[in-house]
């Protein structure tokens, strides 16, 4: 895996999301008055163990989730995802995030890339496709960050933060969006193999989500022309 970064500490020092008990992820598919699911969250806390997928109504799931919501996708009438909400208990030091999901199904292996991007008129969570975003005036260098994964297997490819946009909890809400948002399609869950940035290595060791990445196997020269190794 080339990456800035690997399940980072997202929501920072002393926060609830990184509470030491809090380390498992459970989800929460909420349904509406007719029964369909309007939204499906995503939540850190040790209420569910690690991966359960539980299905409430609006009233249960706010005495549930509490304030334990790190990401929500909204699920439009078809079933499909229409927009992600990465809350500011995790993007705490980022600008409001939307995001642009651009499909490589000719890649082999396939592939998804989520980008993070602020302003340019478009609203906090929104989630557009790559028809949607030749609609919005903004250009690759307009982003702040980018993952790219295989959905089929969940395995993490690349992540990669600006850096005038570093330690700004973008790679941390890039993650936790992704990995919503395949949890709601029914994809894998997200996963990294052993290969790193320096920096990546130290921030996994780090994280609540070290159990998710393999042991290191190889350091990954930095992402970004000219940077000297590890730095982000």
């Amino acid at each position: 895996m080339s990456a800035s970064l690997l399940w980072p500490d997202a929501a920072g020092p002393g926060s609830a999301l990184t509470d030491a008990a809090a380390t498992g992820w459970w989800y929460c598919r909420v349904l509406g008055c007719d029964g369909e699911p309007g939204r499906f969250v995503s939540v850190q806390s040790h209420r569910y163990p690690d991966g359960t997928i539980v299905e409430l109504d609006d009233t249960d799931a706010a005495a549930q989730i509490g304030n334990d919501a790190a990401c929500t996708v909204g699920i439009g009438s078809d079933g499909a995802a229409v927009t992600l909400l990465v809350t500011p208990l995790v993007a705490r030091r980022s600008p409001p995030l939307w995001f642009a999901e651009l499909r490589e199904s000719a890649a082999a292996p396939p592939a998804v890339n989520l980008i993070a991007f602020t302003g340019a008129g478009v609203p906090a969570g929104g989630l557009l496709d790559e028809n949607a975003l030749t609609n919005v005036s903004v250009t690759s260098e307009d982003q702040l960050g980018a993952l790219r994964w295989y959905p089929a297997t969940g395995e993490v490819d690349q992540i990669y933060v600006q850096p005038q946009w570093r330690r700004r909890s973008i790679a941390g809400a890039l993650l936790i969006g992704a990995g919503a948002l395949c949890v709601a399609r029914g994809w894998p869950r997200l996963w990294g193999d052993g290969q790193r940035t320096a920096l990546g290595e130290q921030l996994r060791n780090a994280s609540t989500w070290r159990h998710r990445a393999a042991d290191l196997t190889h350091i990954a020269p930095p992402m970004t022309p000219g940077e000297r190794d590890g730095a982000i």
